[in-house]
């Protein structure tokens, strides 16, 4: 058994409960900081999003189209900057074997 013979423990107390308390207001302004630096970089990814949702053919409506127009499956698709200008290329594949690829201009929808 402890003994606290003659000791005053009201210092220790204030003490921990000092540093604890200092402790909650340090992990406080860490969470706001980190909040702060997180939704910058959200607003980021937002205008990053935005950039690419641009009205047009959407890769999935063109690959719909493609495979539509020439019978076949799709095996891969993916859009591409050419020019300036995005484009979505479409590697298709018909029930014979025959593999090609088509690309729609993702703005209007012309298939070339």
């Amino acid at each position: 058994m402890i003994s606290t013979e003659g000791r005053d423990l009201t210092p220790l107390r204030q003490y921990t409960w000092w540093t604890m308390r200092a402790g909650k207001h340090f992990f406080l302004i860490l969470f706001v900081v980190l909040s702060c630096a997180s939704s910058s970089s959200r607003s980021d990814d937002f205008v990053d999003k935005r950039q690419f949702s641009s009205p047009g053919i959407s890769l999935d409506h063109a690959v719909e189209m493609a495979q539509a127009r020439y019978r076949a499956k799709a095996v891969k698709a993916e859009t591409v900057s050419d020019g300036g200008r995005r484009v979505h290329q479409i590697r298709l594949l018909s029930p014979d074997g025959k593999v090609w690829t088509v690309r729609v201009d993702a703005q209007s929808g012309n298939m070339f």
